[in-house]
């Protein structure tokens, strides 16, 4: 079952590829999640992100572009642009661009 907010974070490649994929996570985290977390003085936000996710999918592909989407059941978008944590941890990645839904 979708929640009301789904938030999915999707990372491209300097041609437009889709290179992956991430979406919140409201059960799982992980070690960057947390350490990343720590960095940006929220250490209570352990639950997965998707910007997150979607890094760590892309493994050792360079991500040129993030793009950080929220959309509401009846399709319109909401604004979802990167927190303070997933902020640190996409500049530690070394992406170019980032675009979100406002």
């Amino acid at each position: 079952m979708k929640r009301k907010y789904d938030i999915r974070a999707i990372c491209y490649d300097k041609k437009g590829r889709v290179l992956s994929v991430g979406y919140n996570s409201y059960t799982k985290t992980h070690p960057l999640q947390d350490y990343y977390a720590r960095q940006a003085g929220h250490p209570q936000r352990i639950f997965l992100h998707a910007e997150i996710a979607a890094l760590l999918r892309a493994k050792d592909k360079h991500i040129h572009k993030i793009k950080v989407e929220r959309y509401a059941r009846d399709g319109s978008p909401m604004n979802a642009s990167p927190c303070p944590v997933c902020t640190k941890a996409i500049q530690a990645w070394g992406v170019n661009f980032i675009e979100h839904t406002v």
